[in-house]
């Protein structure tokens, strides 16, 4: 019956993002995946265990070391990874580690503002025989059609009402509906600060709060895209992105014991800004 509640929940729950989607548009103005808002039900999930990941950023080699050592927790027990987004870009890695999630892993991933800025460089490659790959991005062109569905069809949010929990890359603004809340946001929101009596979201850190001091649940959001903050633990939010690309940490947690474990990167692969 629960399972059946949980299917029902997310088709009606789809429906409704799917007639509002064509009136907000993304950061780089793309076509959307064909399932925003993926819901995840018990169905799905089985019996593996829930284990969230933080940025990865092309980091393949602490992504590895990091679900290696998930694994030596579990006692048997099957890890159902999931990706708070930037799997790619500006890391050693990039084509491989997308490669890893994409074939081997079996788990789900949210959409973050690097994976789209991945996707319009692909597209943009694609519907122009003359377009000009900038050099930070040549990697792309190794990527293959099946990578770019993949990314392509990356939701913003993944809501598991089993466990009252959403992912999602950037942030969420409280008092929205999830179906009515920005694409942009839900990919480059770190901060929000107040507009009169509105609340509005900026990919600024130093402008406002950190959204997610603010947000009140009842669903706990775990996030990433704040490197500077590292990692951010609030009562109803928790954010993973410790960067592993800029030489500090690799994050990940288990949903259900609320246990994380943290791999230290190789190097520094990026200078922080």
């Amino acid at each position: 019956m629960a399972a059946l509640l949980y299917c029902i929940y997310s088709s009606l729950f789809n429906k409704i993002t799917e007639t509002t989607s064509n009136k907000r548009s993304s950061k780089n103005n793309i076509k959307l995946p064909k399932t925003p808002h993926l819901v995840l039900t018990a169905e799905d999930i089985k019996d593996r265990e829930i284990f969230i990941i933080g940025d990865v950023h092309g980091c393949l080699d602490e992504l590895n070391e990091l679900l290696h050592l998930a694994k030596s927790k579990l006692k048997g027990k099957q890890l159902l990874p999931i990706f708070v987004g930037d799997l790619a870009n500006k890391g050693p890695h990039n084509v491989s580690t997308i490669r890893r999630i994409r074939v081997e892993l079996n788990g789900y991933a949210v959409r973050g503002n690097h994976d789209e800025a991945v996707l319009k460089q692909c597209l943009s490659r694609q519907e122009r025989a003359d377009y000009i790959v900038p050099d930070k991005y040549k990697w792309t062109t190794e990527l293959v059609a099946d990578d770019i569905r993949f990314i392509q069809e990356l939701p913003y949010t993944i809501h598991i009402p089993s466990k009252n929990s959403v992912i999602v890359h950037g942030g969420l603004v409280p008092g929205t509906p999830l179906e009515e809340q920005d694409y942009t946001n839900f990919i480059t929101m770190r901060s929000l600060f107040k507009d009169g009596e509105t609340l509005t979201a900026s990919a600024n850190r130093l402008i406002g709060k950190p959204w997610a001091s603010m947000w009140e649940g009842p669903e706990h959001v775990y996030f990433g895209h704040d490197a500077a903050r590292k990692l951010q633990q609030y009562s109803y939010a928790t954010g993973l992105d410790s960067g592993c690309l800029y030489g500090n940490w690799l994050t990940g947690i288990f949903l259900d014991s609320q246990r994380m474990i943290h791999v230290k990167a190789k190097k520094v692969y990026v200078t922080p800004e």
